[in-house]
Order: C-alpha cells, then sequence, then structure tokens
C-alpha cells in the first residue's frame, strides 16, 4: 500500500482579535447562500481553493501521486472550543472533498482523488478535536484498494 498523504489546512476565519477561530462550516455555507447566490458561490470557491493550495503543496513536498483507486480520507476538525455543534462543523465536509477532486471546470481541486462520489471515495471518517492555538483541519488521503 502506497504511503498516505498528510496535511494540515489552517482555519480560514478570525475573531475581532485577527486570531484564527474556525474552518468554514455548515452556518456560514446557509448565511452566504441567503446573501445571494454570488455571494455562496465565492465563498465555496475560496474554500475549495484553500483546500486544494494545502492539498497540492503537500504532494509536492512528498512527490505524491494522485490515486486512481478508490480513497478512504480521515478528516479531523480542529476547533478553539466545544461551542459549535457536530453538524455545522461537518458542513465544511463538502468544500474540502471538493479541494482534493481532479480539477474541473471552476472547480479547482488539487487532483489526490479522482472524485468525491461513492464509486472513487470508499469512506470517509470525520471527527473533531479541540486545540485552542492551531484551529484549522487535519487531512490523511489513503488507498482503499489493498496492495
Amino acid at each position: 500500500m502506497a504511503d498516505p498523504l498528510i496535511f494540515f489546512v489552517p482555519s480560514n476565519r478570525t475573531d475581532k482579535q485577527g486570531r484564527p477561530t474556525h474552518v468554514d462550516g455548515w452556518n456560514e455555507i446557509l448565511r452566504a447562500y441567503k446573501s445571494g447566490w454570488p455571494v455562496g458561490a465565492t465563498l465555496e470557491r475560496q474554500n475549495v481553493h484553500n483546500v486544494a493550495a494545502h492539498c497540492k503543496a503537500a504532494m509536492m513536498r512528498k512527490r505524491w501521486k494522485p490515486l486512481v483507486v478508490p480513497a478512504i480520507v480521515y478528516v479531523r476538525f480542529v476547533e478553539t472550543s466545544r461551542r459549535r455543534d457536530i453538524p455545522n462543523i461537518y458542513g465544511g465536509l463538502k468544500w474540502l472533498l471538493d479541494g482534493l477532486t481532479r480539477p474541473r471546470g471552476k472547480k479547482g481541486g488539487a487532483g489526490a482523488i479522482v472524485d468525491d462520489s461513492q464509486r472513487w471515495l470508499a469512506a470517509v471518517y470525520p471527527s473533531v478535536i479541540v486545540d485552542k492555538e492551531h484551529p484549522g483541519v487535519w487531512v490523511r488521503i489513503e488507498s482503499a484498494d489493498e496492495d
């Protein structure tokens, strides 16, 4: 089995003092789309490109080849506190997985996995931990096929 790809995507949100707080989740996407379709689409595109940039950098550092077989993705959201509920946090899976896929049109994924469909994504294992100083998301991608 090939080595897994492991990387960190730092928080894209800050508080009034400029400290990182969390990665966008369900509430942020709903609020953005309620403001108007262009606002929501822009927020989604920013998040996808952010994930893709960190994934591409990790792929280059490790000289990791994109998977052409089904993948297993482990996602560990790092929150500053336990205030946000789990469904809100896990809403961030949408752009996280989009950021890992092959690029299509304006969707600028990193290409680490073929697609986030059931055919190419064997499993996603999300979890949440608390670290006040380093919020973001840890991602681990590995092949679902056993060599």
